[in-house]
C-alpha cells in the first residue's frame, strides 16, 4: 500500500466494502479518521484491521463522510482528476453527444454528472458555447483550479461557477459563485440568458443564479416523446409546472394546442418568448398559478388529451412521503378532471426517495376508470448513473394512460 496521510477506519461491522453497496460512507459507519481533515487529500479507507478497501475523497464537515473514487487496495493515480474529466468527454464523444459532435439541432447536454462520472460533487452543463458548473463538495472546491485549466480547452463562451449554499453548508465550504467570460477571461459583470437547441428548438433559460444550473437537461428526450405521444393523441397538452415552457412548446410543434402553468412570472415570460421564438405561440397559453394549488383557471377545465405534472423535489427523505403522496395525489384528482378517457398522463418525481411505486400511490381513483402505465421514462444517456449509487437515480416520470 503507498504512505498516506489520511486513512478512514470503518467499524467491525461494515468492514466489507463492494461496489454493489454504492460509493458514500456515511458518518456512523466511520471507527476513526488518522490525519489531518484535509478535503483535498485522498482518502484511504480501511477495514477494522487496517487493510486497505477502497480510496475516496474526505468530507470532514459532513453526513457523507467519504465519497469513494475506487475499490481495492491500489490507489487512483495522481491524475486521477484530469484522467476522469478527459474520460467523462470521451464518453460523451461515444455518445454521439462530444463538444465537437453537436450540431445546431441538439446543444444543451450534461458534460460531467457527479459519481456517474466518478467525479462526486461536479457537474458540468454545456449551453451552446457556454457552460455551467456546480460544485456541491468541499474536495472538489478544494480542486476547482485543476477542474478549470482540464476545461478550458473546451469552453469557447462564459463559464459560470455555482456554490449551492446548502452545500456549502453541509460541507463546511464558503460559497463562492464565479462567471467569467471564458476559463481564465475576466470576471462577467451581468449574466444575461443561457441559449441552447434541443431536438431543433431554440430556448433561452435565466444565467446563473438560478434554478439548478438553468435548464432541466435530464427531460431533454422526454419532451420530444411526450409531444408525439400528444400530436398522436390529438387533444391538448396541459403542462403544470412549465419552467421556461419545454414540454409545452415541444408539442406545440408538433401541431398540439397547449397550455403551461408555472408559479414564476419570470420564466413564464421566457416561456412566451421561447413560444416566439420557435413560432408556436399561436399554440400556447401561460398561466401564472401553483401546480398544488385550486387549478381553477377557467383554461384548465377540460379537453386534454395530455397532462404532464412535474413539480419540485417534494421528498427530501423517506420522513416526507407520506405527505408528498398526499399532496401528488390532491394535484392529481384535480388535474385530471380534464383529461380525457384516453387521455395520457405524465407523472414526474426529482425526489430519489420518491420512486415509480409512489407515484403509482398517487394516482386518482373512482368513476370506474382504470390507469395503465405504458412508458417508464428516465434521464437521457449523457446522466449516467454509477452502479450501486441508488441515490443517482432521481428522475422518475412515468406515462400513463387512462381507459
Amino acid at each position: 500500500m503507498p504512505r498516506v496521510s489520511l486513512r478512514i477506519e470503518l467499524r467491525r461491522d461494515r468492514s466489507r466494502l463492494r461496489p454493489s453497496d454504492g460509493p458514500w460512507i456515511r458518518r456512523a459507519h466511520v471507527r476513526k479518521v488518522w490525519g489531518p481533515p484535509d478535503p483535498a487529500a485522498l482518502a484511504c479507507v480501511t477495514d477494522h484491521r487496517g487493510r486497505p478497501l477502497a480510496w475516496g475523497l474526505y468530507a470532514p464537515e459532513s453526513e457523507i463522510v467519504v465519497r469513494l473514487l475506487s475499490f481495492g487496495e491500489r490507489a487512483p493515480p495522481e491524475n486521477w482528476l484530469a484522467e476522469r474529466i478527459a474520460a467523462a468527454l470521451r464518453g460523451r464523444a461515444a455518445l454521439g453527444l462530444g463538444v465537437s459532435q453537436l450540431g445546431a439541432s441538439t446543444t444543451g447536454v450534461r458534460m460531467i454528472n457527479t459519481e456517474g462520472d466518478g467525479l462526486p460533487g461536479l457537474v458540468a452543463d454545456r449551453y451552446g458555447d457556454d457552460w455551467v458548473l456546480q460544485v456541491t463538495t468541499a474536495a472538489m472546491v478544494s480542486h476547482q483550479p485543476t477542474i478549470l485549466e482540464c476545461l478550458k480547452e473546451h469552453v469557447h463562451g462564459r463559464l459560470f461557477v455555482l456554490h449551492p449554499e446548502s452545500a456549502a453548508l453541509r460541507e463546511g465550504f464558503t460559497p463562492a459563485p464565479l462567471a467569467l467570460d471564458g476559463v481564465h477571461g475576466s470576471p462577467l459583470k451581468e449574466s444575461a440568458n443561457l441559449e441552447f437547441c434541443e431536438h431543433g428548438l431554440r430556448f433561452r433559460v435565466p444565467a446563473p443564479p438560478s434554478q439548478k444550473t438553468g435548464a432541466y437537461l435530464d427531460q431533454r428526450d422526454n419532451r420530444r416523446r411526450v409531444a408525439e405521444l400528444a400530436a398522436n393523441h390529438g387533444g391538448r397538452l396541459l403542462d403544470l409546472g412549465c419552467h421556461v415552457g419545454g414540454f409545452a412548446i415541444h408539442a406545440a410543434r408538433a401541431g398540439v394546442d397547449t397550455v403551461g402553468l408555472d408559479q414564476s412570472a419570470a420564466v413564464l415570460e421566457l416561456a412566451q418568448a421561447n413560444a416566439e421564438l420557435n413560432g408556436v405561440a399561436e399554440r400556447t397559453r401561460w398561466i401564472r398559478g401553483d401546480l398544488f394549488g385550486a387549478l381553477d383557471d377557467p383554461e384548465l377545465a377540460a379537453g386534454f388529451g395530455t397532462i404532464v405534472v412535474d413539480p419540485p423535489k417534494i421528498a427530501n427523505s423517506r420522513r416526507d412521503l407520506g405527505r408528498a403522496i398526499k399532496a401528488l395525489r390532491a394535484c392529481l384528482a384535480r388535474a385530471c378532471r380534464g383529461l380525457a378517457d384516453d387521455g395520457f398522463l405524465v407523472l414526474c418525481s426529482c425526489s430519489h426517495h420518491l420512486g415509480r411505486e409512489h407515484l403509482d400511490e398517487a394516482l386518482p381513483d373512482g368513476g370506474g376508470q382504470r390507469w395503465v402505465r405504458v412508458m417508464s421514462l428516465g434521464p437521457g444517456a449523457d446522466h449516467p448513473v454509477q452502479v450501486g449509487h441508488a441515490e443517482g437515480e432521481y428522475l422518475r416520470v412515468n406515462v400513463y394512460q387512462r381507459r
